[in-house]
């Protein structure tokens, strides 16, 4: 271990230390994993850390309420509020509990926390019964817009404990979630799965220099990371020896892939499938030109590259057995959320790397880490709530804590300090968590837009335009519709 990557143990290992050993002083966190916001003077204390600008009450052991994703989600079940993480164990399972204990005993609250197997199917039946069992709800986005559509949440911009500029709401994400200046969900440090669920690509080191090929970590520095250099490297450690099996141990694959992959590749080039009007309303952007260009390449290169196997040609559970091909070194690239960097940590010695999903071409001046919202997420407040603003009020405090205590376990020391492996790759986790994008289309799926190019790909089908048009009208309905449910209110 050189120097460098030893002293920034001592320092995690410190934060981590405050963090699991104090309750009344929560530990700040400087990383770029929470957001590149500028971070005003009046979410922090006189030592730095975040707070609260809202006064303080004493709610004399009131119950806060709060319902997530259960462990029939696995990977990415709530591991937020509740300390039965099984992946990431004692580090975050303390972080959590300092969180929660440091507001009941600041703020005498009582957390009561709602771990559902099937949460959607409670939020709707809640809607319907109107009792008042939740005060907040965490389902995933793609969940939440659709309760939004159905009336079933409140704006959170109408409530007035609710402060939108707080540096621990995700900016990105709140930016592109409000439609007509109404936000009715966001995400956040409020949650570890929009940085769970950030994509990255992992590629094995000793691959690379085996095959005398270009350093990743350099060409990403050099903005030289583009699709084509990608393609082109995994095309070149490529071997198939066994033809009747693609999956056997005899073949080496330059990209281990999935369904899933098509749209973060996509999204990487900087193009959205939709985007909003400077009336805060959403618009088609698939039917650009460059749009459709990217897309039909990423399919036609994902679809009918021999150097490519995907997950889903795997016996089950295929993200098992998938990831040990990986860990057995016979994948060079492979897309993953950061679950997968932790449980390689966890079962091998694999000498791998972390860098961006590349660049469309050497003409694109930024990355972009396309967050597909699948499994990130968000959190709510229903109408069926006994008290909105005390809603608000709870998930304004527990989001600050947990950009104090569960960002910094999850971020600095989980991530940087025990998943990454080289000081290299700590250079690229802050590119890739200072660039990260979300998009209303996929958000919303409008006329099923969100998943057309997966669905695509599952099908191995390329003809974008064609498919495209066969949906453009309802995408069109849907976002019509949409609009005027939130001009509405929906009251």
């Amino acid at each position: 271990m050189n120097l460098k990557r030893a002293l920034c143990l001592f320092v995690v290992l410190l934060l981590s230390v405050s963090i699991v050993g104090c309750i009344e002083k929560p530990t700040d966190s400087t990383s770029s994993a929470a957001g590149t916001e500028s971070e005003s003077s009046a979410y922090k204390d006189e030592n730095g850390l975040y707070i609260s600008k809202l006064p303080y009450q004493d709610f004399e052991n009131r119950e806060f309420k709060i319902l997530v994703r259960g462990k029939v989600f696995d990977t990415y079940q709530s591991n937020d509020f509740t300390t039965d993480s099984e992946l990431y164990g004692d580090l975050l399972n303390d972080a959590v509990a300092r969180r929660n204990n440091y507001i009941e005993e600041k703020y005498h609250v009582k957390l009561t926390v709602i771990k559902s197997d099937t949460i959607n199917e409670d939020i709707r039946n809640e809607a319907a019964a109107n009792s008042g069992a939740y005060d907040a709800i965490m389902p995933a986005i793609p969940a939440l817009a659709s309760f939004a559509q159905s009336g079933y949440l409140y704006d959170l911009k109408s409530l007035n404990n609710f402060f939108e500029d707080a540096p621990w709401w995700d900016p990105n994400a709140t930016k592109i979630f409000t439609i007509d200046n109404k936000l009715y969900f966001t995400t956040g440090d409020i949650t570890i799965l929009n940085k769970v669920c950030t994509p990255s690509i992992l590629f094995n080191k000793d691959m690379v220099q085996e095959h005398g090929l270009e350093n990743p970590y350099q060409l990403v520095r050099d903005m030289q990371w583009t699709f084509d250099k990608f393609v082109q490297m995994a095309k070149s450690v490529t071997v198939i020896n066994s033809l009747d099996q693609r999956t056997a141990k005899e073949n080496t694959f330059g990209l281990l892939t999935s369904n899933g992959d098509a749209l973060a590749f996509y999204g990487a080039s900087g193009e959205t499938l939709c985007g909003k009007d400077e009336n805060d309303e959403p618009y088609i952007t698939f039917n650009r030109e460059r749009s459709i260009n990217v897309a039909k390449k990423v399919l036609e290169t994902l679809a009918n590259g021999d150097f490519a196997v995907f997950a889903e040609e795997f016996e089950k559970p295929i993200w098992v057995t998938s990831l040990n091909a990986f860990i057995e070194g016979r994948i060079l690239f492979r897309p993953s959320g950061f679950s997968a960097t932790t449980k390689i940590r966890k079962q091998s010695d694999l000498n791998f790397g972390i860098v961006p999903f590349p660049l469309w071409d050497d003409t694109q001046d930024r990355y972009y880490s396309y967050c597909t919202n699948g499994q990130v997420a968000g959190i709510a407040i229903p109408k069926s709530c006994d008290d909105p603003e005390f809603s608000a009020y709870m998930i304004d405090i527990y989001a600050a804590a947990a950009k104090n205590f569960i960002t910094p376990a999850y971020y600095e020391v989980n991530l940087r300090t025990r998943d990454a492996r080289d000081d290299e790759s700590l250079e690229m986790l802050d590119i890739i968590f200072s660039n990260i994008v979300y998009d209303i289309g996929e958000a919303y799926n409008f006329g099923s837009i969100g998943t057309m190019l997966n669905t695509m790909l599952t099908n191995r089908e390329t003809e974008v335009i064609s498919r495209f048009e066969a949906i453009e009208g309802q995408v069109q309905a849907d976002i019509d519709k949409t609009i005027i449910a939130y001009q509405s209110d929906m009251e």
